[in-house]
């Protein structure tokens, strides 16, 4: 319970979710989304969403029929309540979705499956909660990549691969994602491992995040 409340505080107070408001990055997100084209007319399932810029892009980009946006912290839904509209908005715990199996067609985790306390579990619901046959776009990242989040997993590769495996689900692509601007932060720190991270993708199985294209069986 103390852990819990000691995210909860982090997510609550003190994460840059006003920044991900602001300053969105679509151009990432569509190319996650893109790989679970079609997605019209599906439900979807953005796990992790944030403010919900995944589910946004599916809604008006992706024309789904219906997309919930699923997080943990209560300041990301009710600032990307104020934000984007069509939503549906649930707050909880990720590893114990509140959602009746095979519900949804389509879902996507952009960065944020590593920070779930248990992500076996994760998995494993997330596997619950599609469709058979459904699909879902999992970007997570490389071991060398360290943010100021206090719940981290990191993973090469090969372990991200056989974390979802061992959940049940099949991987049918593995793409990269670059990481975010260099010159989107005022940080020189952070401009600096931003350049590092993408200098590093150019060498294979060094890619700054996977994009883990996956199904249900």
């Amino acid at each position: 319970m103390a852990a819990e409340a000691s995210l909860r505080r982090f997510y609550d107070h003190e994460y840059h979710f006003e920044s991900d408001v602001e300053r969105p990055h679509p151009n990432r997100l569509w190319k996650a989304l893109r790989d679970l084209e079609p997605l019209e007319g599906t439900d979807f399932l953005d796990l992790g969403g944030g403010v919900g810029w995944g589910a946004h892009l599916a809604r008006t980009r992706g024309r789904v029929r219906r997309a919930v946006s699923f997080d943990f912290s209560r300041t990301a839904i009710e600032l990307g309540r104020r934000s984007t509209e069509g939503i549906r908005w649930v707050q909880g715990d990720g590893t114990a979705l509140p959602f009746p199996g095979g519900t949804f067609h389509r879902a996507l985790s952009f960065g944020s499956l590593e920070h779930f306390p248990d992500v076996p579990a994760a998995l494993r619901e997330l596997h619950r909660v599609l469709v058979p046959g459904g699909r879902a776009a999992l970007v997570v990242p490389n071991f060398y990549v360290r943010t100021e989040q206090p719940q981290e997993r990191t993973e090469r590769r090969a372990g991200w691969r056989r974390l979802v495996e061992e959940a049940g689900l099949v991987v049918d692509a593995v793409g990269a994602d670059l990481g975010p601007p260099v010159l989107g932060t005022a940080s020189l720190v952070r401009r600096t491992l931003r350049l590092g991270g993408k200098l590093a993708s150019l060498v294979p199985g060094l890619q700054y995040q996977f994009i883990f294209v996956v199904h249900r069986p």
